[in-house]
């Protein structure tokens, strides 16, 4: 098991874990296995943008120990 840290903006529908909190995934487990964990509808996946570490990541990036993951959404403007 690998407990990271999440924070997400207020725009996404989150479920199971709290913004600014602790959560425990198992070994191995890739961003797409968080926003799974985290049931956002996989057709709303492809627009969530993680970073980890402050660094953008794609949807396969395996998670570590001690993580610090950020979840947002693109922005426009008009």
């Amino acid at each position: 098991m690998v407990k990271i840290h999440l924070e997400y903006t207020s725009v996404l529908d989150v479920r199971n874990a709290e913004n600014n909190s602790d959560v425990i995934l198992p070994e191995g487990a890739t961003v797409t296995d968080l926003l799974s964990f985290l049931e956002i509808k996989p057709e709303h996946q492809r627009f969530v943008i993680a970073s980890v570490e402050g660094k953008k990541r794609s949807p396969g990036s395996g998670l570590q120990e001690g993580d610090h993951v950020v979840l947002s959404l693109p922005m426009g403007g008009g």
